[in-house]
């Protein structure tokens, strides 16, 4: 089908193909019954969107790849060269979950009949019945619960021998069988769609894999995902990326058109929202149509693969959505729940709306539930066998009509289409980001001139990279970005993206790109993605970038890393996707890229710019991840960042817990600092994490421990060494760039650095904040001493920078003064502390 740039509504293709259209309503109506099953026994979650989803979700698992529905493989549901399927929409899994059990059980019948190895499934990989009872339940309760009511040896929950009871979350997690994404966080899921499109695009990949992804209109209204309509038409993802859009106008306690935007502003259009931006748009009368729903994957699917716009399906659909109503009314007695009051399951246990869906469903298929005529079951054990027994009743249709084997077959004809050996661009079973020229033993001290080709055009040039500097150079620790990413992607073949809102310049991360802007058509080996100033959304398509790999061994890492960057106080925009990733990281069976934050022009010296840039307390978000899956590095001398970098860098390369490098460095331009007059002389030396600039002049009094970070702190105190010396103040003084770093360093080195007792005779020079010191378990009086920004608990007014950091109490005269002071009470700091240990008793 020929490309029309200029329409504002492409239109969708009658259905040529025949489907096995009543096979799918039967399957779609077995998943509506089995999700108001989880609902009404476990007496959470909700019912209502996840009605509304079913016909999506059983097309795009059903229809097949022929008719553009999802190529996977659900004996391989993580198989990488499978098509990604974003449930986006996070309380609509109960419509995954009842449809994967259905799966899970029609291949289960189908082996235990038969015995061919094609229809088996790895009970830990399938979702089963028995996994019914797990929806909401967490994994430690579920380990007793049958044990705990003496059920252990019922042979209703025989399939849970062995393997156990699946917990089902609330909310979608990327480890449900063939989703890929943790929705629930308003449009944040939604968000990574156009990166992970975008990374088989770099990838030189086939039609397939293409991202399908599901989400609502009220998420859509959120932030990240309003982000995703430049994200995407950045990045030219054209047909990669199709988005099924239900737009059910019903969230969770009200309606958008006509409740949370008045009736009277009927210029609030969804289609023309998304036509205004430049997407494909194709829009369906009743989103809850099968014929209609598989026409629009079909269309996709056929649609010129040179129109670079990307797609989205916006379907009429109805929260609380079911297969059998006549006029609003279920079985001609009681109405409809639709809309938001759908939304809850705040219906009790067997209630009569329940029993009325459930009527339809017995009358359809002649089949009866056991007890749901008789109330609540109030008994847990007694609940269990009911829920489970009646769970069963619907897998039973699969024996009715040869249901159950067309679904098996079906299932295993789309698995056989994902093959292992997908063509790519790169060496799947080579991770470049293990290369040894990538440790800080082999990093070149001197400036490289190197040549690099591009393999697609045979283009040549010559590329200078500066990983260090002389002493005296002006360059501040920002200037360093750039050459650390052009080694990258000079070692690892251009593995190595970044993506930093309209100021890619400006936070020193432009020029690390060997091969300038990223087109898929034009360049695709550019590693510069262009975008606009939306920080959420850089952050997500970063995230959608290095959550995929095209390796089929979860050991072997063959994808990207990608750094998103903005000023520090502004970085907080980007922490809710970046924590989210981090869970997705965290539980990922296969090896993931690296996404980095650049937290870049931090620090007090941004309130130059304005006071809506100070940034001292918003980078300190970076901090807020479980202990050893971030590493945070903090420059201050240009010849600390690539030490500091590679370091972490070589970590993250070898550990999959580490999924976030982030990085903050300040704008202050300062000379290269002289190591010879440090204790530690290693140009190095910031791959330890902490090392000593200053150490105790031995055979004299020691006055304490000086912890330092930050640019102008740090520079500051450094012009203040001789006057120490000359007032004859003896501190040790440290710098630290990294206390993860640091916590990984030999105990003999830590020892030697910051030994335990050194945190009771402490003080900090930070340009950051005493809410987040740069080490943890500093003593009881290393605040009352410390030099950091918000020593008034103010907001700095702005100004010149040297005003600034002067109003920060951080210029060297502030500095001197604080560590005399520190050195000068020493004898006072350790007597209040014994008192105050003397009077525990």
């Amino acid at each position: 089908m020929a490309a029309t740039i200029h329409t504002q509504r492409s239109p969708i293709e009658p259905l040529q193909t025949r489907s096995d259209r009543q096979a799918v309503e039967d399957v779609g109506y077995m998943t509506c019954m089995t999700l108001v099953l989880l609902g009404n026994y476990a007496q959470t979650g909700h019912f209502g969107g996840p009605l509304a989803y079913t016909p999506y979700n059983v097309a795009v698992h059903l229809a097949g790849p022929e008719l553009g529905a999802l190529r996977y493989d659900y004996r391989r549901p993580k198989h990488p060269y499978g098509d990604k399927f974003m449930l986006a929409g996070g309380h609509t899994i109960p419509t995954c979950y009842a449809l994967w059990m259905i799966m899970g059980q029609a291949l289960a019948r189908r082996h235990k009949a038969t015995g061919d190895p094609r229809y088996q499934v790895d009970p830990q990989v399938a979702m089963l019945p028995v996994d019914a009872l797990g929806f909401r339940r967490g994994a430690g309760a579920l380990k007793t619960l049958l044990q705990d009511h003496g059920l252990s040896d019922h042979p209703l929950f025989a399939q849970a021998k062995g393997r156990g009871i699946r917990a089902l979350a609330g909310h979608a997690e990327s480890t449900d069988v063939t989703n890929d994404v943790n929705g629930g966080p308003s449009g944040i899921g939604i968000a990574t769609a156009a990166g992970k499109a975008a990374f088989w695009d770099f990838l030189g990949a086939p039609q397939s894999p293409k991202v399908i992804a599901f989400e609502g209109e009220f998420a859509m209204t959120e932030g990240h995902a309003q982000e995703l309509k430049t994200q995407a038409l950045a990045l030219q993802v054209g047909k990669r990326l199709r988005i099924l859009f239900s737009d059910n106008n019903a969230g969770i306690d009200d309606r958008l058109q006509g409740g949370v935007i008045a009736a009277k502003y009927d210029g609030y259009r969804l289609i023309d929202q998304w036509t205004s931006y430049g997407w494909n748009v194709f829009a369906l009368e009743n989103g809850n149509d099968y014929d209609q729903i598989i026409s629009a994957l079909k269309t996709m699917d056929d649609w010129d693969p040179k129109d670079r716009r990307p797609m989205i399906v916006i379907g009429k659909t109805t929260k609380g959505y079911w297969p059998c109503v006549s006029d609003g009314k279920i079985l001609g007695v009681c109405d409809q729940v639709v809309s938001y009051p759908s939304h809850p399951y705040s219906m009790k246990m067997n209630s009569e709306y329940f029993v009325a869906l459930a009527r339809t469903f017995e009358q359809q298929y002649g089949v009866e539930f056991e007890g749901i005529r008789k109330g609540p079951v109030t008994d847990p054990r007694g609940r269990l066998i009911q829920f489970k027994t009646n769970i069963d009743v619907v897998m039973s249709v699969l024996d009715r009509n040869g249901l159950g084997d067309w679904l098996a077959d079906r299932l295993v004809a789309i698995g056989d289409t994902v093959k292992d050996d997908t063509p790519v661009r790169i060496n799947v079973k080579h991770d470049p980001f293990l290369d040894e020229r990538l440790r800080v033993a082999n990093l070149p001290l001197e400036p490289q001139n190197v040549t690099v080709k591009n393999p697609i055009s045979g283009a040549e040039k010559q590329v200078s990279i500066t990983l260090f500097r002389k002493p005296g150079e002006t360059a501040g620790a920002r200037r360093g970005i750039s050459e650390f990413i052009k080694w990258m992607n000079y070692v690892t073949g251009n593995r190595f993206f970044t993506i930093a809102a309209d100021l890619s310049e400006s936070i020193n991360v432009e020029h690390g790109s060997l091969w300038g802007h990223y087109d898929p058509d034009t360049n695709p080996l550019g590693t510069r993605l262009k975008a606009a100033i939306q920080e959420a959304g850089n952050a997500s398509t970063a995230i959608g970038l290095v959550s995929q790999s095209a390796s089929v061994d979860p050991a072997q890492f063959a994808g990207v890393w990608a750094l998103s960057g903005t000023y520090g106080s502004f970085t907080p925009l980007m922490y809710t996707p970046a924590r989210v990733w981090s869970q997705q990281n965290q539980d990922s069976k296969f090896r993931m890229g690296v996404l980095h934050i650049l937290a870049a022009h931090s620090g007090p010296e941004t309130a130059a710019d304005a006071r809506t840039h100070f940034g001292i307390f918003a980078p300190q978000v970076w901090k807020l991840f479980p202990r050893g899956q971030t590493i945070h590095l903090n420059f201050w001398d240009y010849n600390d960042v690539a030490a500091g970098y590679f370091a972490a860098a070589e970590i993250a390369a070898r550990d999959p817990k580490v999924g976030i490098i982030t990085i903050e460095v300040a704008r202050p331009d300062f000379q290269v600092v002289d190591r010879s007059h440090f204790a530690d002389t290693d140009i190095k030396a910031a791959a330890k994490g902490f090392y000593v600039i200053r150490d105790f002049a031995p055979g004299k009094p020691r006055h304490g421990y000086v912890i330092v970070q930050g640019s102008s702190s740090t520079m500051n105190l450094v012009k203040e060494l001789s006057h120490l010396e000359q007032a004859g103040i003896n501190v040790k003084i440290i710098s630290a760039i990294s206390e993860e770093l640091f916590d990984r360093q030999p105990e003999a080195y830590r020892k030697a650095v910051l030994p335990a007792e050194a945190r009771y005779d402490l003080m900090i020079v930070s340009t950051g904040t005493r809410r987040v010191w740069p080490v943890r378990g500093v003593g009881p009086l290393t605040d009352e001493y410390s030099l950091t920004s918000d020593w008034d608990n103010q907001w700095l007014t702005g100004g010149l920078e040297a005003d600034v950091i002067a109003e920060a109490h951080l210029d060297a005269k502030s500095i001197f003064a604080g560590i005399q002071r520190f050195a000068g009470e020493r004898e006072q700091r350790m007597a209040r502390q014994r008192e105050m240990l003397g009077a525990l008793g």
